[in-house]
């Protein structure tokens, strides 16, 4: 573990415990992962390559601070599964990259839903950005997989003016993470802040009378014989454009559409929260 990921999981847990929820506003809609008890208990699957699993497994030790989330051991589970199509798998996260092309988003975290139960989530970091020299950075990449899969618990974006100051949270639009050029202020926009721990709080304050996160060892979703397994219909990945997303329903603080929902056969729905580049105006082709 490099000292950039080292100093971001220590700033992390430092601002981790501290009062009941009192001015958490930033919920993702509700969604939540059911549970009968605190805390949740997630399992986290991943397929990556490169230094990614580095900057994942800091933005989960910092979000396993949560005292309202607890992720299973190993924290970071690799699984031998198509990164391209990052098929989700029941009641647990799985978290990818790839390159997936020049469409405009550095990253894109989906969840599967009934009602406001999230019931599977997928994460996607998209290497055909960050091997440009403006997004290879440490902090571009520690803020967006923060982000990214702080979105598959339930959580939305503190603030989504990308010009002023940063507020020192991953949930933050920001044009600059790093918290050093200036041009939005000094906090650092990497690891989850107090906020985000009370609106997680808010979240997971009631209880469910079912759970949804599943721990189980499971081949959904997993290769076999290096042929992906078949997934029901809606439980393939939530796909890398704006036509397989579905129906935009919000915009971000550049006005480009950056929620969208797609209804399933089985009444279920597929939300996906796209964080586009900065300097993308919000299309596939950049």
């Amino acid at each position: 573990m490099n000292n950039f990921i080292k100093t971001a999981l220590i700033a992390g847990a430092a601002i981790a415990f501290g009062s009941a929820p009192a001015r958490a506003n930033h919920s993702w809609g509700g969604y939540h992962w059911a549970r009968t008890a605190n805390p949740v208990t997630l399992r986290i699957n991943t397929a990556l390559t490169g230094n990614w699993a580095g900057y994942a497994s800091t933005a989960i030790g910092q979000w396993d601070q949560s005292q309202v989330l607890a992720f299973t051991t190993p924290k970071l589970n690799p699984v031998n599964a198509s990164a391209k199509r990052c098929d989700p798998i029941s009641g647990q996260v799985l978290v990818c990259n790839a390159g997936y092309g020049q469409r405009g988003w550095l990253g894109i975290a989906s969840i599967w839903a009934n009602g406001t139960h999230i019931t599977q989530a997928t994460t996607k970091l998209n290497d055909t950005y960050f091997a440009m020299a403006r997004y290879n950075t440490d902090e571009w990449r520690a803020m967006v997989t923060c982000q990214e899969i702080g979105h598959d618990f339930g959580l939305g974006h503190q603030n989504e003016d990308f010009n002023n100051l940063n507020v020192g949270s991953c949930m933050d639009y920001t044009n600059d993470p790093t918290g050093r050029a200036g041009t939005n202020g000094p906090l650092a926009n990497i690891a989850p802040n107090q906020h985000d721990y009370e609106m997680l709080a808010s979240i997971y304050a009631h209880l469910d009378s079912t759970n949804t996160s599943t721990s189980s060892a499971t081949n959904f979703g997993i290769r076999q014989l290096g042929k992906p397994t078949e997934q029901p219909s809606g439980d393939r990945g939530a796909g890398d454009t704006m036509a397989e997303w579905g129906r935009a329903i919000h915009q971000d603080g550049k006005g480009r559409p950056d929620v969208f929902i797609r209804q399933l056969p089985d009444g279920r729905q597929v939300l996906t929260h796209v964080f586009w580049a900065p300097d993308a105006n919000g299309t596939e082709a950049e």
